[in-house]
């Protein structure tokens, strides 16, 4: 299970390019994704297709997988939040044919599409934490507990903006653990001097 906390900011100026584009290096480019490759790689850490035929195959993979669970929590590896530091990029203003998908008829963002991506990147990132350097796929089955807190730092997101993500797992027990993650759009307002 995964207990995830959401702060969604804007960022400090200077942060993003004039162009729409986010500029702030990343800290490890390694894991560093686009929007659509987040279910890409979820699906095949847990050896899911989009074809039923592939798909029937690759859970009856998952059943060999067992062997690569721990036998007790000695046999884990040790962690740190930097295993699991992962940013993605939602181009919504550099990429006008994916903002579409992200729109309301209002030409507003659609908040619960935004709340499925998080939600698919914070499993990714319990993966990420677990990951079995010698499994191509991982025998673990995660999902969402509950979302502890959202807070909104900006009442609108912008359509016109690419938003940036990261997150890292925050805190581990035996059953589950918390992940913590962050959504960043550049701010609309501008500040003016007399």
């Amino acid at each position: 299970m995964r207990r995830a906390a959401l702060r969604l900011c804007t960022l400090s100026k200077g942060l993003l390019a004039p162009s729409r584009g986010l500029t702030q290096e990343p800290q490890n480019p390694e894991n560093v994704f686009h929007i659509r490759e987040v279910r890409d790689k979820l699906r095949e850490i847990v050896g899911a297709s989009t074809n039923w035929r592939d798909h029937v195959k690759a859970m009856e993979e998952r059943k060999l997988l067992h062997s690569f669970l721990a036998k007790s929590q000695k046999g884990l590896p040790p962690r740190t939040m930097k295993d699991s530091y992962i940013e993605v990029f939602l181009p919504l203003g550099s990429q006008p044919e994916l903002r579409e998908k992200y729109l309301t008829v209002q030409n507003t963002v659609r908040f619960g599409r935004i709340l499925e991506d998080l939600d698919s990147l914070g499993v990714l990132i319990c993966y990420m934490h677990n990951k079995i350097h010698s499994a191509k796929m991982s025998p673990l089955s995660i999902v969402t507990a509950l979302v502890d807190k959202i807070d909104m730092c900006k009442k609108n997101l912008s359509p016109e903006q690419d938003i940036k993500f990261s997150g890292h797992v925050s805190w581990v027990g035996k059953t589950s653990m918390e992940v913590k993650m962050h959504m960043f759009q550049s701010s609309l307002c501008k500040s003016t001097h007399s």
